[in-house]
């Protein structure tokens, strides 16, 4: 049984009680006191006294917390944009002709820098403005520039301390060191490819990791349907067959060593040497030429037709990717453009000081575009690239020189042309243009001459003979000698092809027959630019 509590225990409880509620009660009277007489005692002092102000409640001590090996999702979106923000492949098949929005110049070395971009294209006027706003900012800016993009040319990588302390040479360390760099030799282009022979085409990565990867119809693929697939990538744009190179080891070894492929593209009709004229197909209007063989009459090297390029023309052993590389072929996917610069003198100063003499820069532009069929089209004008290349086109000459009048309110936009616009010619600035455009024929010279032809004909393997419209009448006939070179012949993988050099250029009267010789004082090479809107030249 329980034990009852007796009225003595009833009653100190509830005088334990009593001095718990009093001690409490006081203890909240001088609470008040004390905050009273503060603000008391702020207000006297002409303070203002402080409201309350409904305050968001704080974040929960748990919410600090965060799993070592989680990352939150902005984090992780960050950490992926930062990373990517690096990697940039552009576009394979952009052009240089797009105005793309640039920021302008602030500081002295940027000035700098824009003015050798703008020297390098042939713009001699902006590039002096931007030399003299660099050289204002800073006077020395030459040197800073030479810091920025050449040091690496003469600064030593691992400088020598003169007072470096003399160390006596360690057997085995030399021994380590040397294995070491046996083992860190790295492998030749042909040693890494040979060894991706193996390789398999792998599966992409599954989009959620323990999940299973996606398909991959093409890794079942037997090695001749494989090959079989590649050439007709190949056959359509070569730029894309190469670049499936970087999309696995097992693509890589096929791209690379499959020489039948190369073979194939190297003398096709596509991009290789059959796509080539060796002959003139055409007149200069454009219409095509009938051949008809005389056996009684000799028949001069410059007027016969050429037989096709085959393989018996090259060595058995021959390397095709090399040769469609490196061969001399005239490119149908852009334009050659030459930007020719000189100065001369300006108007008579009053005063005998020479300070004050006018020097102008006179800046213009020689364009050829080739087509497939053997025609070409010459301009000469003083119109910059981007307000020119979209326009040469065969059909934008032909509406231009029918001589309609259209509503100027119809008409097209300068960048399009008649496939995109069929009813309707070219702007106004554009006929401005393009009637300076000539028409021409073109060929190269055939790889099958032998020394003794080339010798009597003063011709070379490369050489491109081209014969335009003359500028000053019907009766005038326009010809080029021009020479295919590669820009840069120390770099084994640079662009080759990209460049023709002047040989010549005469112009001749079918009246009297009569030769005249230009004199290309301030004429420079030709240089080849990509456009996108011309596609594959077709």
């Amino acid at each position: 049984m329980e034990k009852q509590p007796t009225s003595s225990d009833l009653e100190q409880f509830r005088q334990q009680w009593q001095q718990e509620v009093s001690a409490r009660t006081q203890q909240q009277a001088k609470g008040s006191n004390s905050n009273h007489v503060r603000t008391k005692s702020s207000t006297d002092q002409g303070h203002r006294p402080e409201r309350l102000i409904n305050k968001p409640p704080g974040p929960h001590p748990l919410a600090d917390k965060h799993d070592e090996e989680v990352i939150p999702e902005s984090s992780a979106q960050a950490v992926l944009t930062e990373r990517l923000g690096h990697l940039d492949i552009g576009d394979a098949d952009a052009d240089e002709f797009s105005k793309l929005g640039r920021a302008e110049p602030t500081t002295a070395l940027e000035h700098y820098e824009r003015a050798v971009e703008k020297e390098g294209q042939g713009k001699l006027g902006d590039s002096l403005s931007h030399y003299r706003r660099a050289f204002k900012l800073d006077d020395s800016v030459d040197q800073a520039y030479k810091e920025k993009h050449f040091a690496h040319k003469w600064k030593p990588s691992k400088p020598n301390p003169s007072n470096a302390a003399v160390t006596v040479p360690s057997t085995a360390h030399h021994s380590q060191s040397a294995e070491a760099g046996k083992q860190a030799v790295p492998q030749t282009t042909a040693q890494l490819i040979a060894s991706f022979a193996d390789c398999d085409i792998e599966n992409a990565p599954p989009m959620i990791e323990g999940d299973a990867p996606p398909p991959c119809p093409i890794r079942k693929l037997p090695t001749e349907v494989l090959l079989e697939l590649l050439d007709h990538i190949a056959r359509i744009d070569i730029s894309i067959y190469a670049r499936l190179a970087s999309v696995c080891k097992k693509l890589a070894y096929h791209v690379y060593t499959e020489s039948s492929i190369w073979k194939r593209i190297s003398l096709g009709a596509e991009f290789g040497l059959a796509s080539q004229q060796y002959h003139f197909a055409t007149d200069i209007q454009g219409r095509p030429i009938i051949w008809s063989a005389v056996e009684d009459e000799e028949e001069d090297i410059d007027e016969r037709p050429m037989p096709p390029v085959t393989d018996a023309l090259f060595p058995a052993n021959q390397d095709w990717r090399e040769i469609l590389h490196s061969y001399p072929r005239i490119r149908y996917t852009g334009v050659y453009i030459s930007t020719v610069n000189y100065t001369r003198s300006g108007g008579t100063s009053a005063t005998p000081s020479t300070w004050g003499s006018q020097v102008h820069i006179v800046t213009y532009y020689r364009y050829l575009r080739f087509f497939r069929d053997g025609t070409l089209i010459s301009l000469l004008t003083t119109h910059e690239p981007i307000e020119v290349i979209h326009l040469l086109t065969k059909e934008n000459i032909a509406l231009v020189r029918s001589g309609k009048t259209v509503d100027p309110m119809k008409f097209a936009g300068a960048g399009q042309t008649l496939s995109q616009q069929p009813n309707m010619p070219p702007p106004p600035s554009a006929q401005n243009i393009l009637k300076h455009a000539l028409r021409g024929r073109w060929r190269l010279c055939h790889p099958s001459l032998d020394s003794a032809e080339v010798a009597s004909n003063s011709i070379v393997p490369g050489d491109v003979h081209i014969e335009t419209e003359g500028g000053a009448g019907p009766r005038y006939q326009y010809t080029m000698h021009l020479s295919l070179k590669h820009g840069n012949n120390r770099n084994k993988f640079a662009t080759k092809n990209n460049k023709l050099i002047w040989k010549g250029f005469w112009s001749y009267n079918s009246i009297t027959h009569d030769w005249a010789e230009f004199q290309l004082r301030n004429d420079k090479a030709f240089w080849f630019s990509r456009v996108k809107s011309y596609g594959l030249g077709y």
